[in-house]
This record gives C-alpha cells, structure tokens and sequence, in this order.
C-alpha cells in the first residue's frame, strides 16, 4: 500500500471512531507552529518498512483551505482532552488525608493558521475554551526573510527550553512536569527572531525580546506560589487582568541536533539509529517585579533518542533580586527533570518521570519573613486569621519531588491517543515530608 493509501486509511479511521469529517490536506507544508505539529520533513521521513515491521507514523489529518496561486491560505486545527483524575493528598500530621477527584475538559484548543498574500508571511490564532478558563494562547505574524533569519511578532511562548517549546499533545505523560510550571516558559507579548522553531536546522536559535509579564499564569510562576500570591492572568478573556507594567526581558534558547533528530516530539516514534540533541536557554529580565519574577533563569538540557527508546534530561537554576541583602543575583531555586520512554511498535509507550525543584534557605526566609509581616499590619483579628491560613505554607517548603509511571496507547497514529499515569509527589517541609498520590487517565483527539 502506498503512504498517500495509509493516510487515508489512518483518515478514514479517525472519521469513523470520532463522528468526525476531516478533508485531507491539499498540500503538504504549512507555517511553523510550535504548539501544533508540522509534518514530518523529507529528512525524517523512512522508507517503507517490511511486512512485519512497524507501520510510518503519519501526520495528523488536518483542514486547510489555499488560494489558487497558493501564497494564501487557512487551516483549521483542534485538540481536546478529556481527563479524569484521582488524588490522595497529606494534609499533616494533624489532619485526616483528603481525597479529591473530577472529570474536566482539560483543555479545548482550537487554531487558524496560514499564510498572507506569500508563503513568507505567516500568521497564528490559538484560543483555549474550557468552561470558566477561556483564554487567547497565541496570536501572532512570522515572516521569513532568510532560511536562517525569521521573525515573529505577537505573543507566544518565550523560547525557554526546546522541552517546553514542543506541543502538550506529544507529552510522555498525561501533562507538563512540575519544573515547567516553576520556572516557565510561558507566552508573553514581544518580538522573537529565529531560524524556524517547529523544524529547526542542525543549529537552531531563537532570541526573543518581551514584555516580561506573563501572559497566562499557568507555567513560570514559581516565584509568586514560593511568596504565597496568585499571579494574575491578562490572557483570561472574560475578566483579563491588567499588565503589570513593562519591564523587558531577554530571552534566547541555543540548540544543536542530529541531521536525523525529530526534536518536535520528545518520543522516538521514528524509531532509527542513535540521535541527540543538546540545547541551552537563558532569560534575562531587566527589571523584575519583586516577588512576582525571576531575574535571570538558566536551563541545559540533553534528548537522546535511539530504536524507540527515549531519555531527556532538563536542568533549571533561577536567580532572584533578593531587596534584603541587595544581591540582584540571588540563586533563588534549583531543579531536575529526568525522563525517560520506550515505544512498542509505535502503538504503546511506557514512560518514567522524576522532577525535583530545591527552594533555597534565602529565599524560604525572605519570603516567610515576608508573610510574617503582612500578617502583622492585619487591620483586625478576623484580617489576621484569614491571612495567616493564605500564608501558612510560605517559607515551609524545600523541596517538591515529582515521581510518575505512564502508559499511552496510539489509538488512531497521534490523531486519537489514551493515556493513563500514577504519581507520588512528595511535599518536603521543614516540618516533614507529605506524600499526596494521584491518578491521571485522558483522552485526546487532535487533528
């Protein structure tokens, strides 16, 4: 059977498992998105396997509507997960353990993409719509001057880590690590210059400078959660906070990769011969808002890949303008993210994750301190009570470990996938350690 006959199989599936009418695509590029993949370039694609070998990995069906000279066009893309989850958590030694469980839309995630008028110029609209959480994700204009010099303008995420740049739907497990929403990345507004994110060369780049301020407040927000604060979320578009203000920061991700590297999926789906890729990314802000932003983050990280098996590794260290000892150049935390993965025939994975993020002695006390005195300048006692329960944890965390055991199961290639995974996370206190349990289990449709 030729490839174009196993796409349309793999279509034709999908249309019919999902109640779902999904046009193949008339063409076979399209502009590069970091959250939705791209298809495979010619360089990784494989030959036709044997008979009794795995089949290829196809791209996922997309909708896409192109003018007749082909410089215009507009594609329709979505992805939907369903997820039930199941927690056990530790309250202390003096409280009954807890358990806590829910059926949620985890995310709704529709996108319209394309180009304008050439090919060069491209543009993304990305929104989330869960009920009670819709958000604008992304929305900006690319326009490719060079093969090595692109620049985007709008905002997206910031390029920290080739790990965070690569899509939620190719996950190991069922989501991100905690590492990731410690210290980011996350989308912000600003201009981005670049040699392609979702298909970079053997040596990529990008250099972006943003606003600072975090456009959601999902991942890179370590520091408010150590100081006890809810940071604010200016992409909720019913009820959009106001920026914090402008203070530029300077973000920029270097990488190498193998010639035969797939660096948009952490998982080696292609299967092959040993590949690797080793990046390093540094975000600079100028001027940070105190309690609310890091002042300088550093993150290596290695992929290596090799017949099926996976091992990544991702490392993050964060500095914080410490107002108490005037150092700007505090080291403020630390953190690992080790995983690893095998795929079977590219029908299962099973995948093993460990993250640990170290919260310093300087910054425990500053912000326990911190708290201390809020509680003092309490108006009454009834203000008293309620801030001391908001701040009862700040100061008193170390350490926050993070161990899961997944499996997926490729239902229809990448387009329809069922994951489950179980964790223990261990809450590492000055008092002790707290062990919560959860259970994850979800379904995503992405095409």
């Amino acid at each position: 059977m030729t490839e174009r006959n196993d796409r349309r199989t793999v279509t034709l599936l999908a249309m019919l498992l999902l109640v779902l009418t999904v046009p193949r695509s008339v063409r076979g590029e399209t502009a590069p998105v970091p959250e939705v993949e791209p298809p495979t370039p010619a360089s990784l694609e494989e030959p036709a396997p044997a008979d009794d070998g795995p089949p290829p990995v196809p791209d996922r069906p997309r909708l896409e509507i192109q003018s007749g000279d082909g410089q215009s066009s507009i594609r329709f893309q979505l992805a939907v997960q369903l997820q039930y989850y199941f927690q056990n958590v530790d309250r202390g030694p003096n409280a009954d353990r807890e358990n806590d469980d829910a059926v949620i839309f985890r995310r709704i995630r529709p996108v319209i993409s394309g180009s304008l008028l050439t090919e060069s110029l491209t543009y993304r609209l990305h929104l989330n719509l869960v009920p009670g959480a819709l958000e604008l994700m992304d929305f900006w204009f690319n326009y490719r001057f060079h093969a090595q010099a692109q620049m985007l303008v709008g905002q997206n995420k910031v390029p920290f880590t080739r790990y965070r740049l690569d899509s939620f739907q190719d996950t190991p497990l069922v989501d991100w690590s905690n590492p990731t929403r410690f210290f980011g990345a996350e989308r912000q507004l600003g201009v981005m210059l670049h040699n392609d994110v979702s298909r970079p060369p053997r040596w990529e780049y990008q250099l972006g400078v943003y606003t600072g301020d975090n456009a959601r407040a999902s991942n890179g927000v370590g520091l408010s959660r150590t100081y006890g604060e809810t940071p604010a979320n200016p992409s909720n578009l019913t009820d959009p906070a106001p920026p914090s203000g402008f203070h530029p920061e300077i973000v920029a991700h270097l990488g190498y990769n193998h010639p035969d590297m797939n660096v948009r999926r952490p998982s080696d789906l292609e299967g092959g011969p040993l590949r690797y890729s080793f990046g390093l990314s540094a975000a600079w802000d100028i001027r940070p808002t105190p309690t609310e932003d890091w002042a300088l983050r550093l993150a290596p990280e290695v992929l290596i890949k090799a017949h099926g098996f996976m091992a990544q590794g991702v490392f993050y260290a964060a500095f914080w303008d410490d107002v108490a000892t005037d150092d700007s150049f505090a080291l403020g935390a630390v953190a690992a993210l080790l995983q690893t993965s095998y795929v079977i025939r590219r029908r299962v994975e099973i995948a093993l994750r460990y993250s640990l993020v170290h919260i310093t002695e300087d910054l425990r006390n500053d912000a326990r301190t911190r708290a201390d005195g809020i509680i003092a300048d309490a108006a009454d006692d009834e203000e008293a009570e309620a801030l001391t329960r908001r701040y009862a944890s700040v100061g008193h965390v170390i350490r926050e470990h993070e161990l899961n055991l997944g499996v997926t199961v490729y239902a229809v290639a990448t387009t329809l996938k069922l994951a489950i995974d179980g964790g223990l996370l261990g809450h590492e206190r000055d008092d002790g350690t707290r062990w919560d349990f959860r259970l994850r289990t979800q379904a995503q449709l992405a095409f």
